[in-house]
């Protein structure tokens, strides 16, 4: 597995950590991107890719913040 493959999997796992952490479901944070349960189950699982905007946007309503390799932090899309 590469590393970028390995990145990818610890943030699907966080963000689900974060989103039963504050009691989501999976229904209330697709809302919360706009998408549907089914959408974000299939995301949250790792079987489609979402646009990067969704993901920083979860991110930031989920509290995680996606450290680029460069050092700059971004805390989600406002």
């Amino acid at each position: 597995m590469s590393s970028w493959q390995s990145d990818y999997l610890t943030l699907h796992t966080r963000l689900r950590q974060a989103r039963e952490s504050q009691h989501l479901t999976q229904a209330d944070a697709g809302a919360c991107i706009g998408v549907s349960e089914r959408t974000f189950r299939d995301f949250e699982s790792g079987k489609i890719d979402r646009p990067a905007a969704e993901v920083f946007r979860l991110a930031h309503l989920l509290g995680i913040k996606i450290i680029i390799s460069d050092g700059v932090i971004a805390d989600g899309v406002d």
